[in-house]
């Protein structure tokens, strides 16, 4: 493949333009490490009917390789997929707009799912 096919197959192709690989790189050294040496992933959920977000995505995806057990926050006004309820180890259903995470009821709830899973 000479230059110029590199560089539309780049263009086709999303993942291997410079920028794709870029942000792919700095998860793979911010991101990752620091799942991997966690005993469990909290995240909030985001609102699924607005923009797809990918990090999330991603992150949902290496909680599963990693096999660590995933804890969402979401808010309960929204609607959750079947199989991201599915996966998740817990779901905290609270509302995020009103929510602040030293409240006594999240931080029961969220020392009650660390207690649950230990140490992994």
């Amino acid at each position: 493949m000479n230059r110029s096919e590199r560089r539309k197959a780049r263009r086709d192709n999303p993942y291997q333009s410079d920028e794709f690989n870029d942000w792919a790189d700095r998860m793979r050294a911010r991101l990752i490490p620091k799942m991997r040496d966690s005993a469990h992933v909290l995240m909030i959920a985001p609102n699924m009917s607005e923009k797809f977000d990918i990090e999330f995505a991603l992150q949902i995806g290496a909680s599963i390789l990693l096999e660590k057990p995933l804890i969402l926050l979401v808010d309960r006004s929204r609607t959750i997929p079947p199989k991201l309820r599915a996966i998740a180890d817990r779901i905290i259903e609270t509302d995020l707009d009103d929510m602040t995470m030293d409240s006594d009821g999240i931080q029961k709830q969220l020392k009650q799912a660390f207690d649950d899973f230990g140490k992994q």
